[in-house]
């Protein structure tokens, strides 16, 4: 048979169909494969709070640091939308809070499909429960709902609850001493339920404390008995809102004036309250709720056990000498050790020292003819930096010393008057800036001269540092005392009003009182003083270091005036 007349190849139909097969594979594959992050749907999710913003709510602001660093800790699989609303319930009250707020969120939302409603807190639960049509059929998280034995039939409760065996018995094991516990609250239903879980726990501690409960009092009340405690008597404090007239305040606000008041150690469960001068003790921790809200938004189960917790105040625990406390307690306000504050430059150079290790070590293999002469510099070189860094250390102590006597006062040991000059400009520019207000008690020894002419000058020295030492010891941490010259001294109170100074005054006057100093001769030296009380007002003018301390010698002026061991507010 010619060419022409025979029948095309069979093979000429594989590369055709090697190629659909190709194609078939490819498009399995393909299927198979996850899909990519950018296509990922994004995951919308509402967040309701009971509390204020930030900026207003101590509480809050915890939240928010522990959501954000745990967000910041977790590499997310899927990009999330977190819509936030408040209903600032402390300010407003509960009810006022609530109102509108659904037709609000109906109308905000309308063209929104949440994958979950996440609330936290009481009001922000309550509402949200009651309310079955508002966003029907999305996922509902009640966390911290403050409810006891509740499970809503729409949704998931993580209820933290509060373990007042631990919250109580923390007392007596870091502070032995303590035979009277007060126990703070108010009337409302909520805070009656803690109120009743602390009755109940306080009949183990029978034997060693009697317990006392403020739930019926006024504020002013409160802070006048608080100021009337003695030591072997500590405050417990719940998160109480209201007083017995109907007034709100912030519990972080009552927490720092119970700590400028009182001379007891404060103690309490909820972790807005750990303000400097509070102890704190096992306390339900907002920052680890802020952590369990990250947990829900990236769908994982929070740690709900883990959120209560042992918080200590380090300021509070030094001036009450506290003992025992829990390993696993975490710290706040603790100053940083020399250590700590130099990390990074301590950092950087031991990372310079690494680099020019390698880069002598460099030269070396490079330059072997040189090897004894640059191991001979590289020794030298070592010498003289520990030389410099010996000598650099030795200059820093030096000039610390020379910076402790020129502010020191040598007889008491307390700051001098340039130091309380400096302060004094400090704290006026503080209290100018965040709207603070500050106070001042200038303190003279009545008939000092007497003392003197009759008892010697070294019983006059004597007591001038007894009660030096009595001023000293019985202020807060923040608040600062020193020698103004003679028998005058200065104490400054930051973050203090005129009427909570005042009540400090009295107390240090009783304290000085009380004082018996031995003279020469083995007599008994009774003293008095007399103080004068000035406060410098964020709203009023702005005041300087020398008006506000001529404003507390006149307020004292006044009270030798009218008889002396008295005090005088101006």
């Amino acid at each position: 048979m010619p060419p022409r007349d025979r029948p095309p190849a069979p093979q000429a139909a594989v590369p055709h169909q090697l190629w659909h097969r190709l194609l078939l594979c490819c498009a399995l594959l393909i299927l198979a494969l996850p899909a990519p992050s950018w296509a990922a749907r994004e995951r919308k999710v509402l967040v309701l709070y009971s509390l204020g913003a930030d900026s207003a709510s101590a509480w809050q602001r915890l939240i928010h640091k522990g959501l954000s660093a745990e967000l910041a800790d977790k590499n997310l699989t899927s990009v999330l939308g977190v819509f936030e609303e408040r209903f600032d319930a402390v300010r407003v009250g509960d009810e006022q809070a609530q109102a509108g707020m659904e037709q609000y969120l109906r109308t905000k939302y309308a063209h929104i499909q949440f994958d979950a409603i996440i609330t936290e807190n009481y009001v922000a639960a309550r509402f949200l429960s009651e309310r079955p049509d508002l966003f029907r059929g999305v996922p509902r998280h009640y966390l911290n709902h403050g409810r006891l034995n509740w499970q809503p039939p729409d949704g998931t409760a993580y209820q933290v609850q509060a373990d007042f065996g631990r919250t109580i018995g923390i007392i007596p094991q870091v502070a032995p001493d303590v035979r009277h516990v007060v126990v703070i609250g108010d009337s409302t239903e909520r805070m009656q339920e803690s109120v009743n879980g602390v009755r109940q726990v306080a009949g183990d501690y029978a034997r060693q404390m009697s317990f006392e409960y403020w739930d019926q009092l006024s504020y002013a009340e409160i802070f006048r008995q608080a100021a009337l405690l003695r030591p072997g008597s500590a405050i417990f404090l719940l998160p109480t809102y209201h007083d017995s007239t109907g007034a709100r305040r912030r519990p972080v606000d009552i927490a720092r004036q119970l700590a400028a008041t009182t001379q007891v150690p404060i103690f309490t469960n909820w972790e807005a309250i750990v303000v400097p001068g509070v102890v704190g003790g096992y306390v339900v921790s907002a920052e680890r709720i802020g952590r369990a809200i990250a947990k829900i938004l990236m769908q994982q189960p929070p740690d709900i056990a883990g959120i209560p917790g042992y918080l200590f105040d380090y300021g509070a625990v030094q001036r009450f000498h506290l003992q025992n406390i829990p390993p696993t307690a975490q710290w706040v306000n603790r100053p940083q050790s020399m250590f700590e504050q130099y990390l990074w430059q301590i950092l950087a150079g031991a990372t310079l020292i690494v680099l020019e290790g390698i880069l002598i070590s460099a030269l070396i293999v490079a330059l072997r003819s040189r090897r004894q002469t640059l191991c001979a510099l590289h020794d030298e070189r070592n010498q003289l930096e520990a030389r410099v860094l010996q000598r650099t250390l030795e200059l820093m102590v030096a000039n610390t010393k020379l910076e402790q006597l020129a502010t020191t006062d040598p007889l008491t040991g307390i700051g001098n008057r340039r130091r309380m000059t400096e302060q004094i400009n400090k704290e006026l520019e503080r209290s100018r800036r965040f709207k603070h207000p500050l106070s001042l008690l200038m303190v003279d020894i009545d008939h000092f001269k007497n003392v003197n002419d009759i008892y010697g000058h070294e019983a006059g020295d004597r007591a001038i540092v007894a009660v030096a030492r009595a001023l000293a010891g019985g202020m807060r941490n923040i608040d600062m005392a020193s020698r103004f010259g003679g028998e005058e001294f200065v104490l400054l109170m930051p973050e203090t009003d005129v009427d909570v100074a005042s009540g400090a005054a009295e107390r240090l006057r009783c304290d000085v009182a009380a004082l018996r100093i031995e003279g020469d001769n083995g007599e008994q030296i009774a003293l008095t003083v007399s103080i004068g009380v000035a406060a410098s007002l964020p709203e009023g003018p702005p005041d300087s270091a020398s008006s506000l301390i001529s404003r507390a010698d006149k307020a004292l002026y006044q009270a030798k005036h009218e008889g002396r061991d008295r005090v005088v507010s101006a």
